[in-house]
Order: C-alpha cells, then sequence, then structure tokens
C-alpha cells in the first residue's frame, strides 16, 4: 500500500470543491474537471465530474497564428478566451446543480520559450464574476522569476497521486507535447521533464492535409495504413531538442505547425507514411527519454489525449520493450482529465500557501507559491 505523502500543516479547513480548467497546445477543447479534495496535511482527491468543451473555431487558433496577431488582437483574444471558460465553466457547473468554491485555471498558451519567458492567456475575472468565487491562474510565471522554465507543474501533483514504494513510477503525460514525471521509490528528488512531440506534429499534419476538417488522426488508424521512413525519424531525432539534459521544456515553436508544414512540402513522402513517421517519432523520443533518464521503471501511468491514439499507444508499448503502460485510469485519474485535475489541486495548494514548483525539475532557484488569486 502506497504511503501518502504528508504537506506542511495548513489551517485546518473544510473539504473544498474545485473545478480546474486546461485547454492545451492543441487549442481545440476546454478541460473541465470538478473535484473534492479533502482536508488536512494529504490531500485526498475526488473526481465529482469532468467534460471536455469544444472550443469555438474563432477561438481554436494555433499558437502560430496567435503571435501573428497585433496587440489589439491578442488583448480581444484573451478577453474572449476569458469570456468563453466562464460560460463553459457556468454551464458546466449549472448542469451538475454544484458550485465550486475555487477555479484553478491553466489558461492557454500562446508562447513558451524554455527558462526565459510563459504566457498563457484568458482573462481569469470572468470566471470569477459568473462562478461567484476566487480563481487562481497564471501558475507558471512565478517559478519564470526565480530561474525556473515555468514548466512542467504537474510533477508535483504526481508526486502526491502516482508515487508507488514498490519502485520508480514513470507518469506521461501525452498532450501537445509529451512530459514525463519520474518518480523514484527510494525517495530521491522528483524529476519532470518535457521528453518532445506527442500530439502537436501529427495533429499539425493532419490539420494541413485536410485543410483543418480534420484536426486529429482518429484512433492513429491514418498513421497505421503508413510506413515509417527511417532517414526521415533518424532526422527528426536528431533535432537538437532531444540532445538537452533536463530540465527541459518545449512547444509547437519547436514542434508544432511550422515544422509540420516544412515536412508536408518534402518530396515523395505519402500522407499516411509521414503520419507513421511523426508518430513513431513520439514513441520513439517518449521511450528513450525513460530509458535513458529512469531505467528499470516499475510502469509508466500514461494520460492526455495521446492515450485515445489506439496507434500511438501500442507503437510506444513497443518502444517500451517490455515496462508495462498502463493509462492513468488504473489509478482512478481519467486520462482526459488528469491535468485539470491537476490545476485544481494546485489552485487548492495555493490558497493554503503551500509552494508547489520543484526546483529539481523546473530549475528555480527555490520553491515558491504559484499561481494569482483573482478575488470577486
Amino acid at each position: 500500500m502506497r504511503e501518502p505523502i504528508r504537506l506542511p500543516e495548513v489551517e485546518a479547513r473544510d473539504d473544498r470543491v474545485v473545478l480546474g480548467l486546461m485547454s492545451g497546445t492543441s487549442m481545440d477543447g476546454l478541460d473541465l474537471a470538478l473535484v473534492r479534495i479533502g482536508a488536512g496535511a494529504t490531500p485526498r482527491v475526488a473526481t465529482l465530474a469532468h467534460r471536455t468543451a469544444a472550443q469555438p473555431d474563432e477561438l481554436a487558433l494555433s499558437p502560430k497564428a496567435c503571435l501573428a496577431l497585433d496587440t489589439a488582437g491578442l488583448a480581444r483574444l484573451n478577453t474572449a478566451l476569458g469570456r468563453f471558460y466562464g460560460e463553459a465553466a457556468r454551464l458546466f457547473c449549472d448542469e451538475l446543480g454544484l458550485r465550486p468554491d475555487l477555479v484553478g485555471l491553466h489558461g492557454q498558451t500562446v508562447y513558451h520559450e524554455h527558462g526565459l519567458t510563459t504566457l498563457q492567456i484568458g482573462d481569469p475575472h470572468f470566471l470569477a464574476e459568473m462562478l461567484a468565487c476566487p480563481v487562481v491562474s497564471d501558475f507558471r510565471s512565478a517559478d519564470v522569476a526565480v530561474g525556473g522554465s515555468g514548466a512542467p507543474l504537474v510533477p508535483f501533483v504526481d508526486r502526491l497521486l502516482l508515487a508507488d514504494p514498490a519502485g520508480t513510477v514513470v507518469a506521461l503525460n501525452l498532450g501537445g507535447i509529451a512530459n514525463v514525471t519520474i518518480l523514484p521509490a527510494d525517495g530521491s528528488p522528483v524529476r519532470g521533464f518535457d521528453t518532445g512531440p506527442a500530439n502537436s506534429l501529427i495533429d499539425a499534419a493532419v490539420r494541413a492535409l485536410t485543410q483543418g476538417r480534420s484536426r486529429h488522426d482518429q484512433d492513429g488508424a491514418w498513421a497505421a495504413r503508413g510506413r515509417v521512413d527511417a532517414a526521415l525519424l533518424a532526422e527528426l531525432l536528431a533535432h537538437p531538442f532531444f540532445a538537452l539534459p533536463p530540465p527541459r521544456s518545449t512547444g509547437p515553436e519547436q514542434f508544432g505547425a511550422a515544422l509540420a508544414e516544412e515536412l508536408l512540402r518534402r518530396p515523395n513522402l505519402a500522407e499516411a507514411d509521414l503520419l507513421a513517421t511523426l508518430t513513431e517519432l513520439t514513441a520513439q523520443s517518449v521511450a528513450q527519454a525513460i530509458s535513458l533518464h529512469a531505467p528499470g521503471t516499475l510502469r509508466v501511468v500514461a494520460s492526455g489525449g495521446g492515450v485515445r491514439n489506439r496507434h500511438l499507444m501500442d507503437r510506444l508499448a513497443q518502444a517500451l520493450s517490455g515496462t508495462p503502460l498502463v493509462s492513468s485510469a488504473t489509478a482512478g485519474i481519467d486520462p482526459d482529465a488528469k491535468e485539470a485535475i491537476a490545476f485544481a489541486l494546485l489552485a487548492s495548494l495555493r490558497i493554503d500557501r503551500i509552494p508547489t514548483n520543484l526546483p529539481a525539475v523546473t530549475g528555480a532557484s527555490r520553491p515558491v507559491l504559484l499561481g494569482r488569486i483573482c478575488e470577486v
């Protein structure tokens, strides 16, 4: 039985109902998770409900498109996203007949440069007004201010929910970007870092190939019909990012629409073969990172949208060479809701004034409180 990890004592309080919201790099949906977080030094998290709300087409911009906006356009998008978040959250809560005590809003990342700057938009005031409760947002900036990369932040939550004294567990998130949390059983510091692309390149290629009619490769069926181009795969794996030591983070600026469009211009490369190669890139880069930095892993626990890509999961299981690959659902955490659950818990810990960045993960000089509080 896993021993609970105890946090610093905080002032006694009742359980909280917290709404977590997460919009990933694909910018096509908003994950909402309503959770009950138990009082006391050992948080108990119970998911009450979760949903993914489709993001309106006019707000489903790529990070590249966001950066092409002028100041006025970016300001309008910040407001429009904030209003969308508020309306989606209010509808979700109204249908459940519940109101949260607190909201944790990750916001939409429109730019991230490792160790230098990060920007998430989506005005939290709309959520605070529509739900009449405090909202914690802008989780990454405080870590950057003390020398960190601002990412990844979910490892703190992974340590609370997934660590196992029987052996090292790797928590794998397959969002737009793939990232891992290495949870040693011997009490060694938690490590976490981005491994490279998960769905970002695949999704960008599908959007380009279908002129926007499709946003992803359903079940990986298109890629499964293709053959991996070994030469192209070797070229992609030679990207300088993969040689960087942790802590490291990346984003669609490196593995997104621009790279996908460049690859689509390559002659004599069939569409299915390109998608097969991009899928294999994700599988191989994740497996190589785990083999190098977490040898002897007990199991890999996967979450995020990539879990629904059957072909990707099959290729990843093959690349892991016998290390068990399971969904976070086996630990009672829906893979589609995990990051929204994580930011609900991070928001609750922020209210309790508990630092939640891990300097060994982000490179920060010290632990700090993450998130700004917007109150009504």
